[in-house]
């Protein structure tokens, strides 16, 4: 019975001691980390005003209500929690191996830095080379993000959540992307940004998760009225309204092979609203080069392989005003549904072509559809455009042209069809044309008809009752590289028409 109570005993003091050298070096490694964070963080921007737990035996330190401030920038938490730091894998293996980081109620205001291209010496190559960083799980609640970019537009985000797991720095640090992941869960609320004095871009929710991601939500508005944003840009440009009720890209991956890339299977882009409003009535036309899109998708500083871009049940409208105090024209496009496949810029891609088929309805009642093929990596941007469009009665053929150039069509397209080929310099082809009872109407100002030249117009319009259709063809067309390609490929259906009308 005296051994068992001095057993006991002995067992006793034994856990007090190591409870009291417990306790020791966790006050001990308290005050460590205060002083560490006094003389060496403090002068860096980084502040607490709460307490600094610290549990040795398990691995665990949580700070509160840290402040950090760089330059203008500055994030607050109001705690940071580090659990299950691994001694062993540090002190042994000179790795920083750590089970959880979890940051909660934080927020990030002030001004983004403005970019600057620091060249990378070698010594801080060598120096980034040495960080050996392994954690389990990174967990961020309720972030908010309140700053002003480089060019005074805010950018505002809510509640982002964010879970990271199996965060290795150890493995891809010499490499554009520096770290490597098992996993992301990113979800950002109530996104909003201004990109310019005219536009801004917002979501309600952007959701990344197991390699999906959903945008609910996404809007461009504008900023400024159809009246005065006129005021606000250098040049004649279009203002912008869209509204996408869903965006979800499926299986979406950023790797390096070794240049940096984006892969996505599918895109899936559901009921888009999307409104072009361009006043041409006030400023000149832009002089700057617009690439055609296989350009565009070809200089990326990465690159892209998307399987499959789907639109569905959108609609188009793009308005422009050219008199002053006057209607815009109007074309509208319906129903639109649009497969695009292959979008590809990688030189090594077994298929060259990428397919846009696209149908619609002009207008509300004529059915429209094109395929559009082009080559991305082909320097020359070869392209081929072919479609079909029927029934087109007079009011659709007026709504643009009459409130914009004062000229009035009756008659009726029962069937037109396209094919045109081309490059970034000239394109070429061919406009079949079945039309009826057309007649042309020139008007002044007020509306009203110019007799005399509306009769001399029409005495070279054609008329294909007798002849059925008209089959006309387009030759060494130059391209105008100020404008974009849809006003390249309007320009062969309008020297189409002029050549089928007249």
């Amino acid at each position: 019975m005296k051994i068992s109570q001095l057993f006991y005993k002995k067992i006793l003091i034994v856990i007090t001691i190591l409870a009291i050298l417990l306790f020791g070096i966790n006050f001990y490694t308290k005050k460590k980390i205060e002083n560490v964070i006094q003389q060496k963080f403090s002068e860096k921007g980084f502040e607490y005003s709460g307490e600094i737990s610290v549990n040795v035996l398990f691995g665990n330190v949580s700070i509160d209500n840290i402040e950090i401030s760089k330059d203008s920038l500055k994030l607050k938490s109001k705690e940071i929690s580090i659990n299950d730091f691994s001694y062993y894998s540090f002190l042994v293996n000179n790795k920083i191996s750590i089970g959880k980081v979890k940051v909660n109620s934080s927020s990030i205001e002030g001004n983004l830095p403005k970019e600057t291209s620091k060249p990378t010496s070698e010594n801080d190559t060598l120096q980034h080379k040495k960080e050996e960083i392994f954690i389990k799980s990174i967990i961020v609640n309720k972030l908010n993000v309140s700053v002003v970019d480089a060019k005074s537009h805010p950018i505002k985000m809510a509640n982002i959540n964010l879970e990271i797991t199996n965060f290795d720095l150890s493995e891809n640090n010499h490499k554009k992307i520096p770290f490597s992941y098992d996993a992301v869960f990113l979800e950002i609320n109530n996104f909003e940004k201004k990109t310019s004095e005219v536009q801004a871009i917002k979501f309600k929710k952007f959701e990344f998760k197991n390699n999906d991601i959903l945008i609910d939500s996404l809007q461009i508005v504008p900023l400024k009225s159809r009246k005065n944003y006129i005021y606000h840009v250098p040049y004649e440009k279009e203002l912008l309204d869209l509204v996408a009720k869903r965006i979800k890209i499926s299986d979406f991956k950023i790797e390096e092979k070794p240049s940096l890339s984006f892969t996505a299977n599918n895109i899936f882009v559901d009921s888009v609203f999307f409104n072009l409003y361009l006043n041409a009535s006030f400023l000149e036309a832009s002089k700057k080069f617009k690439p055609l899109y296989s350009k565009n998708l070809r200089d990326l500083p990465f690159l892209i392989d998307v399987k499959n871009l789907d639109i569905k049940n959108s609609k188009l409208i793009y308005e422009e005003q050219t008199k002053k105090n006057s209607k815009p024209g109007i074309l509208v496009f319906d129903e639109l549904n649009a497969q695009i496949k292959n979008i590809n810029n990688n030189d090594s891609k077994t298929e060259k072509l990428t397919v846009a088929n696209i149908q619609t309805k002009f207008m509300k009642s004529s059915p429209l559809k094109i395929k559009w093929t082009f080559d991305i990596n082909n320097k020359n941007d070869d392209f081929r455009i072919t479609g079909s469009l029927f029934n087109v009665n007079s009011k659709n053929m007026s709504s643009f042209i009459l409130p914009a150039y004062n000229v009035k069509m009756d008659g009726y397209i029962h069937k037109m069809f396209f094919d045109f080929e081309g490059n970034n310099f000239v394109s070429s082809g061919k406009l079949n044309l079945d039309f009826k009872n057309f007649s042309i109407k020139i008007l002044d100002d007020q509306k009203k008809k110019k007799k005399f030249l509306s009769w001399l117009a029409n005495l070279f319009v054609k008329d294909t009752s007798k002849n059925g259709m008209v089959k006309t063809k387009v030759e060494e067309l130059e391209r105008d590289k100020t404008k974009s390609f849809w006003n390249y490929f309007w320009k062969n259906i309008e020297k189409g028409l002029q050549k089928s009308l007249i």
